[in-house]
């Protein structure tokens, strides 16, 4: 991340998402839609905790670790970071 005054879109994070969700998933980030729950596409807990944390360190700003069960989709992931002021 460039400077702490520079937050990236909500675009920017949503395609930075799909492609460390289909790392994680060994699958295309185009097979991955952003309206679709985390858990249907077998994400665990375990690893919804390690992207979080490297979406914090891109992002380089905290992030609650529930980040993911409380924004469930890739979309809704990305709309609550682009808009929050934290």
């Amino acid at each position: 991340m460039a400077s702490s005054q520079e937050r990236p879109s909500e675009e920017a994070i949503r395609e930075w998402l799909a492609c460390a969700v289909a790392k994680a998933l060994k699958s295309d980030p185009h097979d991955l839609r952003p309206d679709v729950r985390f858990d249907r596409y077998g994400l665990d807990s375990v690893a919804a905790v390690e992207l979080t944390g490297e979406l914090e360190a891109w992002l380089g700003r905290r992030l609650p670790p529930t980040l993911l069960y409380d924004y469930p989709t890739i979309g809704a992931v990305s709309a609550h970071l682009a808009n929050d002021a934290g």
